[in-house]
């Protein structure tokens, strides 16, 4: 009796695209719902209509798909924020100093209208539990993923942070950046009560997107904290 053949890849390049989309699709939502470890790749290739040998050919390595969800979803969203940031300082005076609450509209509001995008498809609970597990995953896995994914976004807002508040030093520069971010996780990853986060978007103008005033609120509580910790002591 002959061996049946091993599963490869399709041969034509838009089966392969789209056997790698579902790959993507199926291993974003599992990773999702149940995290790194409680995600087989037999489960994403189970819920994907895939083989096995099919997310090997593609990725690899559980781990590489982990990346690749990540790059998908998360480097569309740095390259707005880097282009947002690139405008401003086109604009900026001799100095090359921005106003912080620009500073802080060009590196959130990508991430905001993301979330928007998603929920208005109905797939917000996906990137929201995917920004939380960007954060609360082993770090031994999650911390090289972050310096890939965020590396140039954050050298490139430090920087300018580092020319709006030029007499800040490093340490309070990359602790207001921590900061910044920790804000805008807690925010994304649905952790706001429904109540408020309702009540929030009731207060958008018309014409204006329903996520705009808790943007504002986070802008505008990032730019009052950086004031303040550049003009607190050192050891503040």
């Amino acid at each position: 009796m002959s061996q049946a053949p091993a599963l490869t890849e399709p041969a034509t390049g838009s089966e392969a695209a789209d056997t790698k989309e579902r790959l993507l699709d199926a291993a974003e939502q599992l990773f999702a719902e149940r995290g790194f470890g409680g995600a087989s790749m037999r489960a994403v290739t189970k819920a994907a209509g895939s083989a096995v040998s099919a997310a090997n050919y593609h990725f690899g390595s559980k781990e590489e798909l982990l990346a690749a969800v990540l790059r998908r979803r998360l480097q569309p969203v740095n390259q707005s924020r880097i282009e947002a940031l690139d405008r401003l300082q086109a604009e900026a005076g001799p100095d090359g100093s921005v106003p912080i609450e620009a500073l802080f509209d060009a590196f959130y509001r990508p991430s905001f209208e993301r979330m928007s995008e998603a929920r208005v498809q109905g797939t917000s609970a996906m990137p929201r539990q995917v920004v939380a597990r960007l954060y609360t995953e082993p770090p031994e896995l999650v911390q090289p993923l972050r310096a890939e994914l965020f590396g140039e976004v954050n050298e490139r807002f430090l920087a300018a942070f580092a020319r709006t508040f030029p007499a800040m030093s490093e340490r309070k520069l990359r602790l207001l950046q921590h900061l910044a971010v920790a804000s805008m996780v807690h925010v994304l990853a649905g952790q706001l009560e429904d109540e408020l986060t309702h009540e929030l978007e009731a207060d958008a103008a018309a014409g204006e997107a329903a996520h705009e005033p808790l943007l504002q609120a986070v802008i505008a509580h990032s730019a009052a904290g950086a004031r303040a910790l550049a003009a607190a002591g050192e050891g503040a």
